[in-house]
């Protein structure tokens, strides 16, 4: 990957959470990975009974199916200028095994898996 030089001038990020990166300049490799679990409960009281493990769901359990081979697109770049050059970037928010790249990302492998659940009163 050619190596370029970039300048970003302001950039406003309100929050970043859960295994995402705001990254300027170049990257070869971004692997990440999140798991959450959701719950969203009638009622206001908490107590042991509702903890809970990623062990608890197959979901989480499960080998990702992945691409196995490359897709045959064809992708031919020329770039007029060594330089990334950027105003201003505003971001509200990122999240969940998310990127915002100002650059060359060469591999990615995104993974997010969410389990929602819901207890409801009986």
């Amino acid at each position: 990957m050619d190596q370029r030089y970039v300048h970003v001038s302001n950039a406003a990020i309100n929050s970043i959470a859960f295994s995402s990166i705001f990254n300027i300049g170049d990257t070869v490799h971004f692997n990440p990975l999140f798991k959450g679990i959701a719950v969203q409960r009638e009622g206001i009281s908490w107590n042991d009974n509702y903890d809970m493990e990623y062990s608890d769901f197959p979901l989480f359990q499960r080998t990702a199916s992945w691409i196995e081979e490359e897709l045959p697109i064809k992708v031919n770049q020329l770039h007029h200028n060594d330089n990334i050059l950027v105003g201003n970037v505003s971001i509200t928010g990122l999240s969940e095994s998310s990127t915002i790249q100002i650059g060359g990302l060469k591999h990615i492998n995104a993974e997010a898996r969410i389990k929602h659940i819901r207890m409801l009163k009986e």
